[in-house]
């Protein structure tokens, strides 16, 4: 690697630190979660004709994604609140609100607002009274956490703004879309779920991750690499695309002491993660694998993971997203 030369994807920061996170999770918060995967104890639970799933704790009715956001925005948001200038949000989700959606298919017009990915952002900003800020919603699949999160820290990084609140939260339960993950055959069923083992297919999951980035804080964001990979519609087919991005983080964070892989437990997904992972130098960093304890939180499952992992008790950490459709990204974090 020649000194000075860019490398693609890649984006090195200086000025951004994660300042304070949570998420929820089968498992509950982030500290609650890191204790569930770390010791591998499975929170979903099994339905006969659903299977194994993964199902967060809040009230039921009209609005539950933005309740969801909003319990879990509460402390990030607490932390950069009352800091000085301009403010990014990027609470983002994948699919937009699939129980609004499901109104609006029923007759209900007014919800169909309210379904559309992006909205969340907005009204989460509502809730808090946040007044002028910059938005920055995104929707990569099930790397939409982490991209929502780069796009925040880019605007920090480039001095468009001085703090942000980013994250994504997805609530996919429904008979809709568990029936195309049914086609897709990639739900684990009634099989206990595993990673990067006999394959197994992903336990769907609810779930939300937020994070607040400021220029302080006892983590900083080191590294990013967003990649795509567009020789398949649904996944990721050249195996140069994800040893790139390992390859990128080696240089400038190596070592690290723990890798949160995305580990679906899906066959092709698995081997293809495995392949990048088992042939560099970092194939001896401990792995953590989220999804069979947590379930796999679809478009929130970065974000969900990032956060719980900033409860471990480590220095560098790596977090991987593969996102449906070649959306790629990878962070390395160190603490301050």
């Amino acid at each position: 690697m020649l000194a000075g030369v860019p490398i693609a994807g890649l984006r090195r920061y200086g000025r951004v630190a994660l300042v304070a996170w949570d998420c929820l999770s089968a498992a509950g918060d982030a500290r609650a979660a890191w204790s569930a995967c770390s010791n591998a104890a499975m929170a979903l639970r099994h339905v006969d004709g659903l299977g194994w799933h993964g199902v967060v704790e809040t009230s039921p009715g009209a609005e539950r994604l933005l309740r969801l956001a909003t319990a879990t925005a509460a402390r990030p948001w607490l932390a950069i609140r009352n800091l000085p200038g301009e403010l990014a949000l990027g609470i983002s989700t994948s699919k937009g609100d699939p129980a609004a959606l499901d109104r609006a298919l029923a007759g209900d017009a007014r919800a169909f607002i309210a379904a559309l990915p992006g909205q969340l952002t907005p009204q989460l900003a509502g809730v808090f009274g946040c007044g002028i800020y910059q938005p920055v919603p995104v929707a990569a699949a099930c790397s939409t956490g982490l991209y929502a999160l780069l796009g925040c820290a880019d605007r920090i990084e480039d001095g468009l703004c001085t703090r942000a609140l980013a994250g994504a939260a997805d609530l996919s339960l429904t008979p809709l879309l568990i029936a195309g993950f049914r086609a897709l055959g990639v739900l684990c069923g009634d099989e206990r779920p595993q990673a990067f083992g006999t394959p197994t297919g992903f336990a769907p999951a609810e779930g939300a991750g937020l994070i607040a980035l400021a220029g302080d804080g006892p983590w900083r964001l080191t590294a990013s690499v967003r990649l795509g990979d567009a020789r398949h519609e649904t996944e990721f087919r050249d195996p140069a695309t994800l040893h790139h991005a390992l390859d990128a983080l080696w240089q400038v964070v190596p070592r690290p002491d723990l890798i949160i892989t995305h580990g679906t437990g899906t066959a092709r997904g698995d081997a293809y993660e495995r392949t990048g992972l088992d042939a560099g130098p970092w194939r001896d960093v401990p792995r953590l694998h989220c999804k069979p304890v947590i379930g796999h939180c679809l478009g929130a499952s970065a974000a969900v993971e990032l956060a719980l992992g900033l409860e471990a008790p480590v220095k560098r950490l790596w977090k991987l997203g593969l996102g449906f459709g070649g959306h790629l990204a990878a962070v390395a974090v160190e603490r301050s």
